[in-house]
């Protein structure tokens, strides 16, 4: 039975708790519920059957069919599993966009002693932050609490680098963090593409291309710079293309190696 404080449809938002002191804090929530399981780092099922992608995050995957689990997958799984050990409440902040292709509920997750649950596990160093606009919320805030994490070496961050562009092969497939020479730009209808060392595509559709400032990516021109995002094989390569790609939704997805160093 969900509590009394649970979200019913014109109902004003819930305030957050007077006493909360945490990272990337709220002040009200869009919705308390429960927790019936977790299922990974970043994704849980309620009591009511939903299931729910924590937003401005991503953890590494768990098993599933063939494809064994990342590192860190099972610590990330366990991080989240004991911000609720005790109490299996959870307060939500909805998305802009509430739901993805897959039918997840998009939001903010807090405990109930106020703690953002996504800038928990960035600051544990079980998560990295990304950006999918329009869910653009806390997003400097999570920014700096990997940041932290990175720099202290915690979690993941222990044993996690970067990978160097002109390195990429088949079996970095998936969710990564890419550093390389910007060698060209080129922008026409179809958006703006950056050139990694002659091996990656850096994407930015017209969707998204209004979000980002051409000045600013012009100066990154012939710097190393530093990428975030889902790596897949292009779609296009062949032995004189570039064959791997990384679509950007975000300016937070690309940055200058100098400003991504700890020192």
């Amino acid at each position: 039975m969900w509590l009394c404080m649970c979200f019913f449809a014109g109902l004003s938002a819930i305030s957050a708790p007077a006493w909360a002191d945490t990272a990337c804090p709220a002040a009200n929530y869009d919705e308390t519920t429960s927790i019936k399981y977790i299922h990974d780092g970043d994704t849980l099922h309620l009591k009511d059957g939903r299931k729910v992608r924590l937003i401005g995050i991503n953890t590494p995957e768990v098993a599933h069919g063939n494809n064994a689990a990342e590192p860190f997958a099972a610590e990330a799984t366990n991080a989240l599993k004991a911000l609720f050990k005790d109490k299996k409440s959870i307060s939500l902040i909805y998305g802009e966009e509430k739901y993805d292709r897959y039918e997840r509920l998009l939001a903010h997750g807090f405990t109930d002693d106020g703690d953002n649950i996504q800038a928990t596990l960035l600051t544990q160093g079980y998560a990295r932050a990304i950006t999918f606009p329009p869910n653009a919320q806390f997003s400097t805030c999570y920014q700096q609490q990997e940041r932290k994490a990175r720099c202290n070496k915690a979690g993941l961050w222990k044993k996690t680098k970067l990978l160097a562009a002109k390195k990429l092969n088949d079996t970095h497939i998936g969710f990564q963090l890419v550093k390389g020479k910007l060698k060209n730009i080129n922008i026409n209808k179809k958006g703006i593409w950056l050139n990694l060392d002659d091996k990656l595509t850096i994407g930015i559709r017209p969707d998204n291309q209004s979000l980002f400032d051409i000045k600013t990516i012009h100066k990154m021109l012939n710097q190393k710079i530093v990428v975030r995002g889902w790596l897949n094989k292009s779609k296009k390569a062949t032995p004189a293309t570039r064959p791997y790609y990384i679509r950007i939704r975000h300016p937070s997805s690309i940055q200058l190696a100098t400003a991504f160093a700890c020192s």
